[in-house]
């Protein structure tokens, strides 16, 4: 370990002290000298680390933009349609809005179906072969994308815009990495940006002449000094792949003029204190021990602090107690680092809020599609119950006067026998023929049979129209069990026995309860999404067993409905299936989660289900289960006065 010059200027030997004091200080002056020059080459190469940081995050902010837009409804309809004029007007506000310079779609065949550049990307020539192509193959990712005579590059990200079924395009959105960007990042530091290509300079914080030939080491070399418009500059290049194996490269700037006056004062304190030596010897020494010491520590510790932030930590601070070069240079590494902190906090807000707004658009999409078809559900079904009523109405109607036309007509004829016991043989082989004792006790039976079937089809259409009241958005004091009923019968054909499975059995165990006020349209689709996946559940317990073993061990539906408190009905659908596992219990009301496979299940029936009965209805859905032990919803509602509007 290197002694403290002060140490060494305590030497016993006074005799040689002023030799022993000359050589200590310029040690010393050299030392500081390369603390100084190791403390700024440093920080550029830090500032070249947090530059490719900040790149890296503004292309992933990028992918995050392509992501949003290629998601879009209207993106996704236009470009299946194929219209380009449709295209351009939905891509251009998208463009404005995103702030993008460069957006750009490009089919499976190859084809440029939309593309528009911006800012300072209006006029350049982009070098677009592989971007191209890997658009086209759906690919997703970012990167630079160079620019032909020197023009200004851009960041870009690439994903695939699909369908439902498959890929329909690939989607390319970029920014300019031009003065304002480069100026954007630099912000209030002394440090100064250079981009350029080869030795063509696309962008720079500098006023520079772009027409003359650019010269900076590579980004493999350490940081070196060059003059540069009429300033010396310490330059330390990065270097930024793109994607037809062409190199973008950015040279940090920063300026040596603080650091040559700093080793100017060094150097003319290193000689003062070599003529003082002469006369000062003792208080020289300490005084020079002292300043040492402090020099030290606070090198170091902006020599650590510096490490520290090119490790990632932003609130690294260094205290400030003194005005002179080293405290300046504490000042600005502070105000670097709090600029980069506030920069950063900015970012993770913008990509969370993002983020954020994407879900949010997701979940109101998906649920408007939901209400949307269960209206069309209810329209579909109110217009046919309708259509079937006027005319089983007026079979029905007529059945009653049928028969009792018909039993009149039988003792009519039971008449005419009795009056006419012998009637001429012609007339009795037509009797005969006839079978008229068979006919008149068939009929008889065959009206009772068109007086079931119309009842039963009354009861199907009224179960039909009860169950299109899903539209009907007042509150309205309602029978559950009559939902319930009505429900079942729409499901009706997945209850009854198949050549897979018999009957699943339907046990009702209705309680006492009251008119509940309530929306009874959404509580009726609640119903259906319940039953319709306990449904599910029992055809899934029941891969692998015969139907002997089905038989056996019969398939049940249990609806339990009670009244809990004064104002509180609970409505429980039980199931004897397999039972839901523990890791996908506490997920079961997550929006789009879903264990069915795909084109079966959207993973939102039990999402608005929950939606419906807490929000709408001030109520409570959870769920009662466990491996090989069956499921259990239950569902609590207020018998009035609770319900929220939303």
């Amino acid at each position: 370990m290197r002694l403290p010059i002060s140490v060494k200027l305590l030497s016993p030997l006074l005799v040689a002290f002023l030799s022993l004091w000359t050589f200590g200080t310029l040690g010393f002056g050299y030392f500081a000298r390369k603390n100084l020059e190791q403390t700024a080459h440093k920080e550029i190469e830090d500032r070249a680390t947090l530059l490719q940081q900040d790149l890296k995050q503004k292309q992933e902010l990028l992918y995050l933009k392509a992501r949003w837009v290629s998601e879009d409804r209207n993106v996704i309809r236009a470009v299946a349609a194929g219209d380009r004029p449709l295209l351009l007007r939905t891509m251009l506000p998208i463009q404005a809005s995103l702030k993008l310079d460069l957006i750009r779609i490009v089919d499976t065949n190859g084809e440029l179906l939309v593309s528009s550049q911006q800012g300072a990307l209006t006029q350049a020539i982009l070098e677009d072969t592989a971007i191209n192509r890997a658009a086209r193959a759906g690919l997703s990712l970012s990167g630079i994308l160079l620019a032909e005579k020197g023009a200004v590059p851009s960041l870009v990200g690439l994903i695939s815009i699909k369908s439902s079924t498959q890929i329909l395009a690939g989607l390319v959105v970029g920014g300019a990495i031009d003065d304002a960007l480069l100026q954007q990042i630099r912000g209030n530091t002394s440090m100064h940006l250079v981009a350029f290509q080869g030795d063509r300079i696309t962008a720079s914080t500098l006023q520079l002449n772009r027409a003359r030939p650019w010269q900076a080491p590579q980004p493999e070399s350490l940081p070196k000094v060059a003059k540069i418009a009429g300033e010396n500059y310490l330059i330390k290049t990065i270097g930024l792949p793109g994607f037809d194996r062409a190199t973008l490269k950015i040279a940090v700037l920063k300026s040596v003029i603080q650091t040559e006056q700093a080793e100017q004062k060094l150097w003319f304190v290193v000689g003062g204190f070599g003529l003082l030596g002469s006369f000062l010897v003792t208080g020289v020494t300490l005084w020079g021990f002292r300043i040492t010491q402090s020099l030290g520590r606070r090198i170091q510790s902006l020599t650590q602090a510096t490490q520290q932030l090119a490790q990632g930590d932003l609130t690294t601070r260094i205290p400030v107690n003194n005005q002179d070069e080293v405290g300046i240079l504490a000042q600005s590494f502070n105000v670097m680092a709090q600029e980069l902190t506030n920069r950063d906090r900015q970012l993770s807000q913008q990509m969370q809020q993002l983020e954020s707004t994407l879900k949010e658009l997701h979940r109101t999409q998906s649920q408007m599609v939901q209400s949307e078809k269960m209206s069309a559900l209810g329209q579909m079904v109110a217009g046919v119950a309708h259509e079937i009523n006027n005319p089983v109405s007026f079979i029905h109607g007529n059945i009653t006067y049928v028969n009792q036309y018909t039993q009149e007509l039988l003792r009519l004829l039971n008449s005419y026998q009795q009056h006419y016991p012998n009637p001429p043989q012609s007339l009795q082989t037509e009797l005969d023929d006839v079978d008229l004792n068979f006919l008149s006790e068939d009929l008889t039976k065959v009206l009772h049979s068109m007086q079931v079937g119309s009842d039963r089809i009354r009861e199907i259409v009224i179960s039909l129209r009860n169950f299109a009241r899903l539209d009907q958005a007042e509150l309205k004091f309602v029978n559950l069990h009559e939902g319930i009923d009505n429900t079942l019968m729409i499901v009706q054909h997945r209850i009854k026995a198949t050549a897979q499975h018999p009957t699943i059995e339907i046990v009702k165990q209705y309680g006492d309860l009251p008119q509940v006020e309530c929306y009874a349209g959404q509580l009726n689709q609640v119903f259906m999404n319940l039953l319709v996946n306990a449904i599910d559940a029992l055809e899934e317990s029941n891969r692998g067993r015969s139907f002997d073993q089905i038989a056996t061990n019969p398939n049940t539906i249990c609806i339990t409905t009670s009244r809990t408190e004064p104002n509180q009905v609970q409505i429980v659908f039980a199931d004897n299936g397999a039972g839901i596992p523990e890791n996908v219990r506490s997920r079961l009301f997550d929006p789009f989660f879903t264990t069915k496979p795909v084109g079966k299940g959207t993973g939102l029936g039990l999402s608005i289900s929950y939606q419906i009965i807490a929000e709408k209805h001030g109520g409570k859905l959870w769920c009662d289960t466990a491996p090989n032990c069956g499921t259990k919803f239950i569902i609590e509602l207020p018998i009035s006065g609770n319900h929220q509007v939303h």
